[in-house]
């Protein structure tokens, strides 16, 4: 049930870098000039709790979710 295929693998990993390089650019360069924006309210919980989500969405939901879609 939890054990990813060499794509699923290589999809989880491309899309959680991804995440992460996105949360990291909105964290250092969007919430330090203009702290007044949305996305500032889902960096200032931290980065542990966004790590965490990211990891579950893209290692365990996702590849469900396409699985499931490709039958």
């Amino acid at each position: 049930m939890f054990r990813l295929s060499a794509a699923e693998k290589r999809f989880a990993l491309t899309s959680f870098a991804v995440k992460l390089a996105i949360f990291w650019i909105a964290q250092l360069l969007v919430c330090v000039l203009d702290p007044r924006r949305l996305v500032c309210g889902v960096v200032e919980r931290g980065f542990l709790p966004c790590l965490i989500s990211f990891a579950v969405m893209d290692f365990l939901v996702i590849p469900q979710l396409r699985r499931r879609w490709d039958r």
